[in-house]
């Protein structure tokens, strides 16, 4: 979802957003190019993306937190991607697949990209955070966790419930171990509507708000091309044809041959 997008939906000069997974800043950049005003609270807990952020980025109207957002207030271990493919030049390593959760068939879709490493970080609940804040309404959630959405969902529900959008990558594939299906985080999320699909991500609306407070803006998500657009269309028919490839392979191959 382009961040022009995100500006028509709010259509407002100085929302108050919350980026997590912030990885090494590019999305964070392009936030703080659009909107002149904005409120940003950055989470990321990777040291070599904290170290890029930080060097790149030096901007009061954002605020980076050192921290996993996940379900519970301590520590866990994080797994780092690494490796490198083809066509890709801006960091040495691939760094933008890390994760709380331990890689799954990640390591068979893309066999380039490899977890060799794993540190300790801290783990926040976002309920906890938003607390110490007093922060009465969110305007936009930007979620890219790789794999643990229900780590973040279930620490998050108060929080999730004063937001207006949360915008979350998705896999119905497990990628990451314990990874939940759209479905399952839609379960998860009864008083949020899926509004649009780009790609692997989704765009919740959080019903449960007056409607007053949306405007009507998020008419604005339908009056683009970037969603729907025909290739997302292929990409979703390649990975289901491909889980119903491993799944008759992998049938077939548990089956007793007869005598």
């Amino acid at each position: 979802m382009k961040k022009q997008t995100v500006k028509k939906l709010l259509q407002k000069k100085n929302p108050i957003v919350l980026e997590i997974g912030a990885s090494s800043g590019q999305d964070t950049k392009t936030f703080l190019r659009e909107f002149p005003d904005i409120q940003l609270y950055c989470f990321e807990p990777d040291p070599r993306c904290l170290e890029i952020h930080k060097s790149q980025i030096n901007d009061p109207r954002c605020q980076l937190y050192e921290i996993a957002i996940s379900d519970v207030d301590g520590e866990a271990e994080f797994y780092q991607s690494s490796g490198y493919y083809e066509g890709f030049s801006e960091y040495p390593d691939w760094l933008q697949s890390s994760s709380l959760k331990m890689p799954k068939n990640h390591l068979e879709v893309h066999p380039w990209c490899k977890f060799e490493n794993k540190v300790k970080v801290p783990t926040r609940r976002l309920d906890t955070w938003f607390a110490e804040n007093y922060i009465e309404e969110i305007d936009f959630i930007w979620a890219d966790v790789q794999g643990a959405e229900e780590n973040l969902i279930k620490g998050g529900l108060q929080t999730l419930s004063h937001a207006k959008y949360f915008y979350t990558e998705y896999e119905d594939d497990e990628l990451y171990e314990g990874q939940i299906t759209l479905a399952q985080i839609k379960a998860l999320l009864p008083n949020f509507k899926a509004i649009g699909y780009f790609g692997n991500n989704v765009l919740f609306k959080n019903t449960a708000l007056p409607a007053a407070t949306f405007k009507n803006a998020d008419q604005a998500v339908w009056q683009t091309w970037e969603l729907f657009p025909p290739k997302v269309w292929l990409q979703l028919l390649k990975r289901k044809l491909k889980s119903k490839i491993k799944s008759l392979t992998s049938s077939a191959t548990t089956k007793t041959p007869k005598n």
